[in-house]
């Protein structure tokens, strides 16, 4: 049977594995967003609204919690609190606890996504716009003043 370690080393393959589950979680929100932009009456209803104005939409909670649930549920395959996988087939409890590592992979690659995307946003909904000038009105302002440096 074609096994993907056969091509791939480790390292490349938990690249992957996060890179899709990234590329889902982006393509998740995009998802959310073009539904939203076919049907323009959603905005203000739920999940198209904000729990805050200085917060996120909750979509973009969604997609977050989508992919931590992915990762803390791949964790618990993989780590098997329980002890439920104590009776199987030895065979089938490593194919369980490799599905769970993937699963955990990628979820990890969704929360690498959303936790950027809500900061980001979060930044966004609270600096005011103009606050941080563009590089030409930077440098037209007074440069630093110059000090003394006296070396003990």
């Amino acid at each position: 049977m074609f096994m993907p370690e056969d091509i791939l080393d480790k390292e490349t393959l938990d690249f992957l594995i996060r890179f899709v589950g990234g590329s889902a979680s982006a393509l998740t929100e995009n998802a959310f967003v073009a539904y939203a932009q076919q049907n323009p009456l959603l905005f203000g209803k739920f999940p198209y609204n904000k729990p805050m104005k200085e917060l996120p939409y909750w979509y973009q909670f969604i997609v977050g919690g989508i992919s931590i649930a992915e990762a803390l549920a791949g964790l618990g395959i993989e780590e098997d609190p329980m002890k439920v996988l104590e009776g199987m087939d030895p065979k089938t409890k490593e194919t369980l606890k490799e599905f769970g590592k993937g699963l955990r992979k990628f979820g990890e690659g969704g929360v690498l996504y959303t936790a950027p995307m809500l900061t980001s946003r979060t930044i966004a909904a609270n600096v005011p716009p103009g606050t941080i000038g563009s590089r030409e009105q930077r440098s037209r302002q007074e440069p630093p003043a110059q000090g003394i440096v006296v070396k003990l």
